[in-house]
């Protein structure tokens, strides 16, 4: 009896999307529908929700280590840091990563679930800001139209929060934070996708960012231990379904697509939030979150359709 190798599996599945654009369509849209469940399993979960956060990376780090493992590595490619700098951008990706997961749950429980969610979504406009600034990147002008939009939908997302409760205001702050963690965390893995797979990034990240969660799980005091086992069950389901089935979709499914299509499946995420939000926690959106939601979606399309390298400006020598 012969059985496959997971190589093979990889490659046949690379040749389907490849032959398939609209199977890489729904599998984004699956990936990125997934990570937008997260708030149902933050606020129904019996522990805190930076311990959440960490059963998720907990629970799926042995997933994607053996992802990793059974990995077709390219050549130029490998599994562990060679160099101090190749270290130090794993620990700081796994740690901005960390912060980005604490303050994204903190904001779950502080706001709507939509704010959250479309607000931890202008991460793109920060990645564009800051290849603007540190990688001399050119702002062009859709770019620079993306970037005014997205900025201006969300003060009026977090005006439409500030005039109902204080508690509102402060989980759109967190949401935003976190936006530019995530950030952070985007520059350092553009770096990091020149010499690890994509599956090897993922598991040293997680490896990272489990102990930083843990860390700051235990100052915050949080309850780290569920009462029940139908809380166990709902932590390896965030970490099967959010993590590894959302995030192994979307890492899968956007290389193969082009940059417009990649930058529309994001409007799926905010959908399935406003979906989430009113079904399950009965939060209906007011207009002025409907109004600020659009513009900010409008302003990370646009801010998306450039690929940005990361590339310096080179200096003509004058001497």
């Amino acid at each position: 009896m012969s059985f496959k190798s997971p190589i093979s599996l990889k490659s046949k599945v690379n040749l389907l999307f490849n032959h398939s654009p609209t199977l890489a369509i729904i599998a984004a849209l699956l990936g990125s529908s997934f990570i937008a469940l997260s708030p149902l399993f933050v606020r129904f979960s019996e522990v805190g929700t930076t311990a959440t956060a960490f059963y998720r990376f907990f629970f799926a780090l042995p997933l994607v280590w053996t992802w990793m493992i059974f990995d077709n590595l390219k050549p130029e490619l490998h599994r562990t840091p060679r160099t101090v700098r190749e270290y130090v951008l794993l620990i700081a990706a796994g740690f901005f990563l960390g912060m980005d997961i604490t303050f994204w749950h903190l904001a779950m429980i502080k706001t709507s679930v939509v704010n959250a969610v479309i607000l931890n979504a202008i991460t793109p406009v920060f990645v564009a800001f800051a290849a603007w600034i540190f990688f001399k990147e050119k702002i062009t002008l859709p770019l620079g139209v993306g970037i005014v939009l997205a900025l201006s939908g969300s003060f009026i997302l977090v005006s439409a929060s500030g005039s109902t409760q204080e508690s509102n205001f402060q989980g759109d702050f967190y949401a935003l934070i976190s936006a530019v963690f995530y950030a952070a965390f985007m520059i350092c893995l553009k770096e990091l996708r020149k010499s690890f797979s994509a599956p090897t990034i993922m598991f040293w990240v997680a490896l990272v960012g489990m102990y930083v969660l843990a860390i700051i799980a235990h100052f915050m005091n949080e309850v780290v231990v569920p009462r029940s086992a139908d809380g166990w069950i709902l932590l390896v389901v965030l970490a099967l379904i959010v993590h590894v089935l959302g995030g192994g979709l979307m890492s899968y499914s956007i290389g193969h697509l082009s940059a417009t299509f990649s930058s529309l499946t994001i409007l799926i995420g905010p959908f399935v939030a406003a979906l989430l939000g009113w079904i399950v926690f009965s939060e209906a959106m007011s207009w002025q979150q409907a109004i600020g939601g659009i513009t900010i979606i409008a302003g990370i399309v646009l801010s998306r359709r450039k690929r940005l390298t990361f590339k310096r400006k080179e200096t003509k020598n004058t001497s």
